[in-house]
């Protein structure tokens, strides 16, 4: 049985209407071949802005109009994460330290060279639109204000 996360997937094309600082929202559904999972279909996005080198990468994977789950990693332009924004389940046999947070979960490094972050629970029902409403475009705007 399949589990939802009770929030739709993405219309990614909308995002530059909704948002003036997203210069463009590439998707590309993959083909279901290609995939290496059976959990659903699979749209791979990449988020770019006006006035700000870094980036959204995207990954949603559903069912109809149903997410199942997703990944929405925001890099710095030089291609740093700094900070992973998932909803997900893992497997039975995931240590129980991760899975506590499951599905909602952030990564958020400790470092330069923490690559996969210090996990911490997410608020439920978080999506893209949150993502980019609470955290990567007040930060865009700071980093503008700050740079007058």
């Amino acid at each position: 049985m399949q589990k939802f996360l009770g929030i739709d997937k993405t219309t990614f094309s909308n995002l530059e209407y909704m948002y003036s600082e997203i210069l463009e929202a590439r998707d590309l559904e993959r083909n279901r071949l290609e995939l290496d999972h059976k959990k659903g279909r699979e749209v791979n996005a990449k988020i770019t802005f006006h006035h700000y080198d870094g980036y959204l990468r995207c990954k949603e994977i559903f069912e109809g109009t149903n997410l199942i789950e997703y990944y929405y990693d925001w890099y710095a332009g030089n291609g740093e994460i700094l900070q992973k924004f998932h909803a997900h389940y893992h497997t039975s046999d995931t240590p129980e330290e991760i899975k506590k947070f499951d599905p909602w979960h952030w990564h958020v490094p400790q470092g330069l060279e923490d690559k996969d972050g210090h996990r911490i629970e997410g608020p439920p029902g978080f999506t893209i639109h949150e993502v980019l409403s609470q955290q990567v475009l007040p930060y865009i705007l700071r980093v503008r204000r700050s740079q007058k």
